[in-house]
């Protein structure tokens, strides 16, 4: 059976009586981390150039202000926000972040067709699982080139899409075809071109939206989409895969809990060197300091190794500004990626004594990718410390009240203090919700638009 029949078979017959109750909370908490990113994200300027673009339109809702969209722009556009500040969920075995357009997509779907709290809950925990699995299939290899969270977002944005929508199983395997035809996404973005990674989240979105409403409508997609001598695998992985593992488990093991919370407004890659770095952080004093030694996986140099960032985006792709600003103010919150702490004297200074190494020795645990610093001082002293995972990550969760205060403080960014407290607090209401778009709607009356 093709890979798209078997990934429409699980996908169609999700319920949200099927679904554990930790899966069922966890489902809440992602969506809220959304939610507050795609408020946070939406005064970026790809957000607001394809506001530009959007027709003056309704049937779904843009997070930034609250106001009617239509659905297939309101996809675009809260991706596009909520993948802006790299602060958005990712799961680590695939390389991928799947908030930004799974839940995009899931949400204009229920916008669209009147659907309840509940169910886009469902389709959101369907787009996880059935995403999840197939980036941890392809990767590291198809990482190379391709950014997981454009090519396989568009079929996890599918997967939501078709289940909130009700599609059949032969509708959906078609979602999944038109979805892959059109899954793209580029690592030529980097690092010139931070700001263009964020269309990838968003076409992402789009395209798995506008799959599973063609598919719907009676136009049919490859079946072979992955498999094919002419798919997805074909062209985007250059090595086999390996078919169990983008089925292993699912309906019966679930991958969603497995999702990490970021603990930081950066790529993910930087993550494992900030840990590291925090050690560190007031042991020492900056002038003290001669060389700093970055080793880490050639993975995480592979995206994040910008050695001489100009712009905050490009600083969220860079691991020596993260380890400079990290050693030198003891965090790394949104304020680091500020222009005037980009031009920090003592964060540039730090920054040229930085020296990154790939190490492939680092990372003896499957989809780990610790990170290394050792600090030598004018005196001939040494001190090292080393991260083997990320606050956030399943191995070192945040709490549900950390979990909490990073969605308020990001959605304070555009609503206020006390918008955001009452609009996050508003989000564990949804699985009553017998309509979302009712429920967003509601939403304005919290904020000042």
């Amino acid at each position: 059976m093709p890979l798209a029949r078997q990934y429409a078979r699980f996908t169609s017959r999700l319920a949200w009586r099927d679904l554990p109750g930790g899966v069922r909370g966890v489902a809440l908490e992602l969506f809220a981390d959304w939610f507050a990113n795609a408020a946070a994200g939406y005064g970026s300027p790809l957000t607001q150039a394809l506001l530009d673009l959007a027709p003056a339109a309704g049937g779904a809702v843009r997070v930034g202000d609250l106001q009617p969209a239509d659905p297939l722009s309101a996809a675009l556009i809260n991706a596009s926000a909520a993948h802006a500040l790299e602060f958005d969920d990712s799961y680590r075995a695939g390389l991928y972040h799947p908030g930004a357009p799974v839940v995009s997509a899931a949400v204009s779907a229920a916008c669209h067709a009147g659907a309840s709290g509940t169910e886009l809950l469902t389709g959101i925990v369907a787009g996880y699982e059935l995403s999840l699995r197939l980036a941890a299939a392809i990767n590291p290899a198809h990482y190379k080139i391709w950014h997981t969270t454009g090519t396989v977002g568009a079929f996890g944005a599918a997967a939501a899409t078709a289940r909130i929508l009700g599609l059949t199983v032969e509708q959906t395997a078609d979602a999944f075809g038109l979805a892959g035809t059109q899954a793209a996404g580029l690592w030529e973005v980097l690092p010139d071109a931070p700001l263009a990674k964020n269309l990838h989240p968003a076409k992402a979105a789009h395209s798995g939206l506008l799959a599973a409403l063609l598919a719907q409508r009676g136009i049919e997609g490859p079946k072979t989409i992955f498999e094919g001598k002419q798919g997805f695998f074909a062209a985007t992985v250059p090595t086999e895969v390996d078919f169990g593992q983008c089925i292993a488990g699912l309906g019966e093991q679930w991958l969603t809990p497995e999702t990490t919370f970021k603990a930081y407004p950066a790529c993910g890659h930087t993550m494992t060197p900030i840990e590291a770095a925090l050690q560190l952080s007031g042991k020492v004093a900056a002038g003290d300091i001669e060389t700093i030694e970055v080793r880490a996986h050639p993975v995480l140099l592979q995206v994040a190794g910008e050695t001489n960032p100009l712009t905050g985006a490009q600083a969220k792709f860079s691991i020596p500004y993260c380890v400079a600003v990290a050693l030198y103010r003891g965090r790394v919150e949104l304020e680091e990626f500020a222009p005037e702490t980009l031009a920090d004297q003592d964060v540039r200074r730090l920054l040229g004594r930085i020296a990154l190494i790939a190490d492939d020795t680092l990372g003896h645990v499957p989809s780990q990718r610790p990170a290394r610093i050792t600090v030598r001082l004018a005196n001939g002293e040494s001190l090292s410390a080393q991260a083997e995972v990320r606050k956030g990550d399943p191995e070192r969760p945040m709490t549900a009240a950390e979990k909490r205060e990073k969605c308020v403080r990001l959605a304070a960014s555009a609503w206020g203090r006390e918008g955001a407290e009452n609009v996050i607090a508003a989000v564990s209401a949804l699985p009553e919700a017998s309509s979302v778009l009712t429920w967003a709607e509601g939403l304005r009356g919290f904020i000042d638009t």
